[in-house]
């Protein structure tokens, strides 16, 4: 019996009966410390029970012995928590069974409160693993999108700091965002480590959204009804009809570009290469 322990609830305090002298309370708690905290087989007048939680066999001369207590006081006291409906007795000559009512609202089986601690080990273990497994899963599909993949390790052990205190989809957004926007044009061993970047909570940068510059349409050679093609020399501005098969050669008259829309003569000269850039760009 002198091994595991009790639960004593501050509620002790307010049991009139138990605490009504210290002889009482010494008493009440020689009983809980004495009961059995799980089943448990004996010999009761000849015959073998089981103990249930809460109960024990004991006499008063044993409790008188080990309390230093007069064992007429210890019967009455005993009485009396029979009488309150703390316990309940059987008595003989020779022993006593005494069973304590509403055990489980004093106690906690030991047996009990191991299987549960076991049980919230066991859960906290599975919750822990499942949480790592997401984590894990969650990283690598950030680190996918990393430019400059460095610092792995570091990166993941600041990322479990991270999403403690941000949402991953925050976190994996805003860096896709700036892949695809604020380093679109930048060689990757000038974008931040992914370590860097969450050190600096950087899923709070604005996005830099990236101009869109129209493509130009080169002008086209119209189509004469005659099935004939009209351009201009590039170098003096006449007018020729080509036949398709011609387009890609130089001007008859001066051997130059051939284009589709008349040049402009500037001041005399012939046309530059920028000039004739302009024309085949659209923005003669």
């Amino acid at each position: 019996m002198s091994n595991g322990w009790i639960k004593l609830h501050r509620k002790t305090l307010d049991n009139p009966i138990v605490m009504k002298d210290t002889d009482h309370l010494a008493v009440w708690m020689w009983l809980l410390l004495n009961a059995t905290h799980s089943d448990h087989d004996t010999i009761y007048e000849g015959e073998r029970i089981t103990l249930k939680a809460g109960q024990f066999i004991t006499g008063r001369k044993i409790i008188s012995k080990e309390l230093k207590i007069n064992e007429s006081k210890i019967q009455r006291i005993l009485k009396t928590f029979e009488i309150e409906q703390q316990i309940e007795q059987q008595t003989n000559p020779r022993c006593r069974l005494i069973s304590i009512l509403r055990w489980s609202d004093y106690q906690l089986d030991e047996q009990q409160s191991e299987q549960q601690l076991n049980n919230k080990r066991t859960l906290n273990n599975k919750t822990k693993k499942i949480n790592n497994n997401i984590y894990v899963q969650e990283f690598e599909k950030l680190w996918s999108l990393v430019p400059k993949k460095v610092n792995k390790k570091k990166s993941y052990q600041k990322y479990l700091l991270v999403v403690k205190k941000e949402n991953h989809e925050t976190i994996y957004k805003a860096f896709k965002n700036q892949v695809l926007n604020n380093w679109k044009e930048t060689d990757a061993q000038f974008t931040p480590a992914l370590n860097v970047w969450l050190n600096g909570e950087r899923w709070n940068d604005d996005i830099i959204k990236t101009a869109h510059q129209p493509i130009k349409q080169k002008k086209q050679f119209r189509i004469m009804p005659s099935g004939m093609y009209r351009g201009y020399c590039s170098k003096c501005g006449d007018t020729m009809f080509l036949e398709q098969k011609e387009l890609n050669f130089s001007s008859v008259c001066c051997g130059v570009e051939f284009v589709p829309e008349k040049p402009q003569k500037y001041e005399g000269k012939d046309y530059t290469e920028e000039t004739l850039n302009q024309i085949m760009g659209g923005n003669a």
